[in-house]
């Protein structure tokens, strides 16, 4: 009950917005209450130290956690979930997508929204080269989830950039939700870490974080703790442009791999997508 009871972050920590078009939807959202500002920045930890860095833009969290973004662009859609694709089809001009479970699913136009290792078993044999998506590079990222007994003694920052040889981010993610939320902790490792430790369980992963993360932050008073294993987190070398479209096969891609690592980026990669997908001139690859 007490993991069902919490609300943590364990992927995405909060979203900027830069662009024009995600600026006024965020002031909507600000209105409409489900969001709102976290931060304006975070100190950076190095070499036992905590460094405060002036305030920039906004870094905005929904209170409700950060599924409520792709919630509010899912409203009114049909939408099927735990359906994992295995297979493509292509006759006749139309698509169809072969799920693990036996469902399949037709239309005439298909966009893959994954990252690149994953499309290219799928859409190889449709695609004159596959090495545009080969040359995409995304590390992994182990992350801690701490149900705490109490805060963090002194503790007056709501994350932290860290620079360790293990934790790359602490979130007290408590600190997004509404006043009386039990304090929780959110902890990522670096890339080359969780690399080197990719295929270890997530029972023998925690402990190494957890002793990492009191380098860090010193003692702290665990409740409850798991580890998550993201085998795509973070992009490292991106796709050359926002998104693909090819109108002869009506089949595209986008993600936050393509040109920009971050939420907004994948926003503005699947809107470049959509705008391709309707003709309407936005640039491709």
């Amino acid at each position: 009950r007490r993991w069902r009871d919490a609300r943590l972050d364990h992927g995405a920590q909060f979203f900027t917005a830069r662009g024009e078009r995600l600026r006024a939807l965020t002031e909507q959202w600000l209105r409409d209450g489900w969001l709102r500002v976290w931060a304006h920045g975070f100190p950076l930890w190095e070499g036992g130290a905590v460094r405060e860095r002036p305030p920039g833009h906004p870094r905005f969290a929904p209170p409700g956690g950060m599924s409520a973004l792709p919630k509010s662009f899912a409203e009114g859609l049909d939408l099927h979930v735990q359906a994992r694709v295995t297979g493509l089809k292509r006759e006749g001009g139309c698509w169809t997508a072969l799920c693990e479970d036996g469902r399949a699913f037709a239309g005439t136009r298909l966009v893959l929204n994954m990252p690149p290792a994953q499309i290219v078993p799928l859409a190889r044999d449709f695609l004159p080269s596959v090495a545009p998506l080969e040359a995409v590079a995304i590390d992994p990222a182990w992350t801690l989830l701490l149900l705490l007994e109490r805060d963090l003694e002194g503790a007056a920052w709501p994350a932290l950039e860290v620079r360790h040889p293990v934790i790359a981010w602490v979130s007290r993610d408590h600190t997004k939700r509404p006043p009386g939320a039990a304090p929780a902790l959110v902890v990522h490792a670096q890339g080359d870490w969780s690399r080197e430790h990719l295929e270890e369980e997530p029972e023998a992963v925690a402990p190494k974080l957890l002793a990492a993360l009191r380098d860090v932050v010193g003692p702290v008073a665990v409740r409850d703790s798991q580890a998550h294993r993201w085998r795509y987190a973070q992009p490292t070398a991106v796709f050359p442009a926002s998104h693909h479209w090819d109108p002869d096969l009506n089949l595209g891609w986008c993600g936050d791999w393509c040109g920009a690592s971050r939420v907004e980026g994948a926003l503005e990669s699947g809107w470049d997508l959509a705008k391709a997908m309707a003709g309407k001139g936005a640039p491709d690859a």
